[in-house]
C-alpha cells in the first residue's frame, strides 16, 4: 500500500507543476498547448495574465503540498517497510489531503470560469 500512495502523490506533483509551467510560460489560454478557457478570457489580455498567473500560482503551491508525504513514504520504502500495510487511519488521511490537493490544483480552472469583462 506504501508504494501505491508515492506513485500517486508523485504523479500528482508532477501533473501540477507541468501546469504551472504552463502559467509561468503564459500559455494557459493558447488553444494548442493550454487548457479551455472561455473565449472572453482568451481575447482579453488582463484576463488571460490574470489566468496564468492563477494557474501558476495554485498549481506550484499543490506540487509542493504533494512533495511532503513523499518525505516519509519514500523512507518508509527505502527502509524495507514496504512488506508491511499503512494502518485504515493513515490511508484515510492521505486518502484525504490527496483529494483536497485535487481540489485546490482544479480551483484556478474554476476561477477562470467566473472571470468576466471589466466594463470600459
Amino acid at each position: 500500500m506504501i508504494l501505491p500512495a508515492t506513485i500517486c502523490f508523485a504523479a500528482l506533483a508532477i501533473l501540477t507543476l507541468i501546469a504551472a509551467a504552463t502559467g509561468y510560460r503564459g500559455l494557459v489560454c493558447d488553444r494548442d498547448r493550454g487548457y479551455p478557457v472561455p473565449d472572453h478570457v482568451a481575447r482579453t489580455p488582463h484576463l488571460a495574465r490574470r489566468a496564468n498567473q492563477s494557474v501558476a500560482f495554485w498549481c506550484t503551491g499543490t506540487a509542493v503540498l504533494s512533495v511532503a508525504p513523499l518525505f516519509p513514504l519514500v523512507r518508509m520504502l527505502t527502509d524495507g517497510i514496504e512488506g508491511q500495510n499503512l494502518t485504515v487511519s493513515s490511508v484515510a488521511v492521505l486518502v484525504a489531503y490527496g483529494a483536497l490537493l485535487v481540489a485546490i490544483g482544479r480551483l484556478p480552472f474554476a476561477l477562470i470560469k467566473r472571470y468576466t469583462a471589466e466594463p470600459a
